[in-house]
């Protein structure tokens, strides 16, 4: 008879993962750090984030954040840039789906909770775009400052 507390089967213990490569981690720090906001954010709360708020052991320099950043499709340069915030970035979750298929990451992602946050991401992108084309149908768009409103909502929520 085998004791419990030495059986490897057991379902209630996580499977434990090698860490990943430095490059890789960032790039899922980044985009857990988007999905748990409006899957966007801009440069400077990014590299505060990654720097201060992770309690990491390695610490990356912001020319490095922001080159993860720029080189990887997931993560897409939008129209906002503020002098002091730097660019806005938006998560493109179709692209980081693709990625975790491409690395095989899969078991990993699961393990951290990332389909939940990104199906969260969608539910709540849909309902705003909803709320937001519903102003239109209920004041008609005759008025123009109803169809701006509605247009820069989208605007601010998909680009």
């Amino acid at each position: 008879m085998t004791d419990p507390s030495t059986d490897v089967t057991d379902p209630s213990k996580k499977k434990r993962y090698h860490s990943l490569p430095a490059t890789e981690s960032l790039i899922f720090d980044v985009a857990n750090f988007m999905l748990q906001g409006d899957g966007a954010s801009t440069s400077r709360e990014i590299v505060e984030y990654i720097n201060f708020a992770l309690e990491k052991s390695r610490r990356y320099t912001a020319p490095e954040i922001i080159g993860i950043l720029r080189n990887r499709k997931m993560f897409v340069s939008t129209v906002g840039y503020s002098k002091n915030a730097g660019n806005r970035w938006r998560l493109d979750v179709k692209e980081l789906a693709r990625y975790i298929k491409s690395k095989n990451y899969g078991d990993r992602v699961e393990a951290k909770d990332l389909p939940e946050k990104v199906r969260r991401l969608k539910r709540k992108n849909i309902m705003a775009t909803m709320n937001t084309l519903q102003k239109l149908i209920d004041d008609g768009d005759e008025n123009d400052d109803v169809v701006d409103d509605v247009y820069f909502g989208l605007l601010g929520l998909w680009s």
